[in-house]
């Protein structure tokens, strides 16, 4: 699986999550990092695969967990935690 497809994959599963939410909030949010994942799938397919890779960017710049995510089950579970603090911090705020 290409990188390209792996950020289209998870583009999805964000529409999916879109869809199901019943907050506005909720709903914004999935579908602004849908079409976060969805201009990186572009960059990637634009540069051949080398995206990140000219800027010096590697995966230590980005820490997201301290134990990384076997792919796409435990990513999916972490993304939906993500989502759902993020909406409970948007609550707070209200």
């Amino acid at each position: 699986m290409s990188y390209a497809n792996y950020c289209q994959d998870l583009a999805a599963a964000c529409a999916r999550r879109a869809r199901l939410a019943s907050s506005p909030e909720i709903v914004a949010y999935c579908r602004t990092l849908e079409l976060r994942w969805l201009k990186l799938a572009a960059q990637e397919q634009e540069t051949g695969g080398a995206l990140g890779h000219e800027s010096g960017l590697t995966a230590a710049s980005f820490p997201l967990h301290d134990k990384p995510a076997a792919y796409p089950a435990e990513y999916a579970k972490r993304a939906g935690e993500l989502i759902a603090r993020s909406a409970r911090s948007l609550h707070r705020l209200r």
